[in-house]
């Protein structure tokens, strides 16, 4: 089984306990609900979030190579990747952020929005950033240098979010000289 297969497997683990931890809290306390309008923005957030989620996955799949299921050999820098480095784990993050406000109970909220964030931040600066600096070496410190980790810049994401993938996909045609970066033409 592959190393990304198993990391999926930890993450849906760590979900499941946060969520369950999180609702058994708060049934014990006996805690009141969010209004409904927090919880309506949460499902707002779970349903706009999808979208991102689904074109970060294609991208890799289709750009990345993958030599194992989840782990790519080729470091992908267009579309929103050119707006932030980890789009998928901000995704998911915010994700699981709405899910908890859906939720709508404030151990419930808490607890799955920490532990998830926590496990987004400490894979990202522990094993992430690592494993793509060994992998994709010069070509991925540049890249560091010209993205930001998790906060993207938000006229770039708009910008390429306003354009169809398959749009976007058709105006980047080779690769750049280095570790076989995707770049635009």
């Amino acid at each position: 089984m592959s190393v990304c297969r198993i990391r999926l497997i930890y993450w849906l683990i760590l979900v499941c306990t946060s969520i369950v931890g999180g609702i058994a809290v708060d049934l014990v306390l006996q805690t009141k609900s969010f209004l409904l309008l927090l919880r309506l923005l949460g499902l707002v957030g779970m349903i706009l979030v999808h979208f991102p989620l689904k074109r970060t996955g294609k991208l890799l799949k289709r750009l990345g190579e993958a030599e194992k299921w989840g782990c790519t050999t080729r470091l992908v820098t267009i579309d929103l990747y050119q707006c932030v480095r980890h789009p998928h784990h901000l995704a998911i993050g915010v994700f699981m952020t709405s899910l908890g406000l859906a939720i709508g109970y404030p151990w419930s909220f808490l607890i799955i929005t920490a532990t998830q964030w926590l496990w987004i931040l400490g894979f990202l600066f522990l094993v992430e950033e690592r494993e793509c600096m060994e992998k994709f070496g010069v070509d991925y410190k540049a890249y560091r240098q010209q993205v930001p980790m998790l906060l993207p810049k938000l006229k770039c994401t708009f910008r390429v979010l306003a354009i169809p993938l398959e749009v976007n996909l058709a105006n980047y045609t080779g690769e750049n000289s280095g570790g076989g970066n995707l770049a635009q033409s």
